[in-house]
């Protein structure tokens, strides 16, 4: 009589270790192909951060490139013209020894000294701003604001909100992106009549942006990085590269025939901490 249930009892013993050893060959096959799909997403991470990186150092080496190009051109055409002027205004004083015309060439001569010293002094602080690194970037925002309107092309005007400086590595990005943004619209806003600079800490944030009366341009231009930023013009990636670089976020509104406006926010730790303190 205890035969069929040894049996029974057999059989139900030998169905729970064949569905216990399923179970695990099920799991280890489980285990195995999410190890397989996770170590393919972490390789196509790291190719994208790989391409990424590529295409960040191709935009700085590029953007590095149009610097040099526009500095040698100032060079070029400012200081050049300037020096052979004066060389050519002293070999005529040379010339004519202590006639009349002497005293009126050498007023002309101080007159090209003195542009070709200003043109020193315009390319020394497009290499590096001084009033940056000495007074910070609300003073440099502002000495470049009266620079541009010493040029009468565009008037600008200037809001500084600014009461506790970043670090200077941040300050000359941020004071790089609005020089780059000043030229972009001093080149392609058409029909603009101002611009408006606004430099301001809002709680935790701090903004940089620029804005134009102009014509706009398709915020399409404004892309990434790399590939997605393929229509966009050499500045305009720049900036990006420097906003990648400070962690910040671009924001941008244009519409065609109604301006546009940039602007980079910027959650500093510094501003965070602080704030915080004071809640």
């Amino acid at each position: 009589m205890d035969a069929p249930a040894e049996i029974g009892f057999g059989q139900l013993l030998l169905g729970g270790i064949g569905f216990m050893l399923f179970s695990a060959g099920a799991l280890v096959m489980f285990v195995v192909l999410y190890q397989k799909r996770l170590l393919q997403q972490q390789l196509l991470q790291r190719s994208a951060e790989a391409t990424y990186q590529q295409q960040l150092v191709a935009a700085i080496v590029e953007a590095q490139e149009r610097e040099r190009e526009r500095i040698g051109r100032d060079l070029h055409d400012g200081i050049g013209s300037s020096v052979a002027a004066a060389k050519m205004l002293i070999s005529r004083i040379l010339t004519n020894g202590g006639s009349g015309d002497s005293s009126n060439l050498l007023v002309l001569v101080d007159e090209v000294i003195t542009s070709a010293a200003q043109e020193v002094r315009n390319v020394s602080h497009t290499l590096y701003p001084a009033v940056l690194s000495r007074f910070g970037l609300a003073a440099a925002l502002q000495y470049l604001v009266d620079i541009c309107n010493e040029m009468g092309t565009l008037a600008i005007e200037i809001e500084i909100d600014y009461p506790r400086p970043v670090p200077l590595a941040q300050e000359l990005a941020l004071y790089r992106i609005c020089q780059e943004l000043i030229n972009n619209a001093l080149k392609h806003a058409e029909g603009a009549t101002r611009l408006r600079i606004e430099l301001l800490h809002r709680g935790t944030l701090l903004t940089l942006s620029v804005a134009d009366n102009g014509c706009g341009f398709s915020t399409d231009m404004l892309g990434g990085v790399g590939a997605q930023a393929a229509n966009a013009g050499v500045g305009l990636r720049s900036i990006a590269v420097r906003v990648q670089m400070l962690q910040a976020k671009l924001h941008h509104h244009s519409v065609p025939g109604q301006g546009s406006r940039i602007a980079v926010e910027l959650q500093v730790p510094e501003l965070v901490q602080q704030a915080q303190a004071a809640g």
